[in-house]
C-alpha cells in the first residue's frame, strides 16, 4: 500500500491519484523466469509527490528502485538577456524582397 512519497527525505502523504507521479515497476524478465507464476509479489508501486517529481524520478534495475535526480533544465533566455542578444550585430539597412527584382 502506498502511504507516502518514495523520497525518504519527504514526508508528504499519498492522498490523490492526480497529485504527483505513480510508478508501477515490473520485475526483469530474468527475475520473472526464476519466480515463475508466483512473481506478483515482485511488482512494486511507488509514488513521488508533486514537489519531488519535479526534480526526481525512479530508476529500476528489475529488482530494486532507486531515486535519481533529474538533470537540470537548460538555461533559458531571460527578458533582461534579450537586450544583449545580438548586440554586436549591426541593424540591416535594407529589407529582403522575394521574387521582385531590384530594378
Amino acid at each position: 500500500m502506498l502511504s507516502k512519497c518514495a523520497n525518504p527525505e519527504c514526508s508528504q502523504q499519498f492522498l490523490y491519484l492526480h497529485q504527483g507521479k505513480l510508478f508501477c515497476l515490473t520485475p526483469s524478465p530474468n527475475l520473472q523466469t526464476l519466480a515463475g507464476k508466483s512473481c506478483e509479489f515482485l511488482y512494486e508501486r511507488f509514488w513521488l509527490c508533486d514537489q519531488c517529481s519535479r526534480t526526481m524520478t525512479l530508476a529500476w534495475n528489475g529488482s530494486e528502485a532507486k531515486i535519481v535526480h533529474l538533470p537540470a533544465p537548460p538555461n533559458t533566455l531571460h527578458s533582461d538577456d534579450s537586450k544583449q542578444f545580438g548586440k554586436d550585430i549591426p541593424p540591416r539597412t535594407f529589407a529582403a524582397s522575394a521574387g521582385h527584382p531590384h530594378g
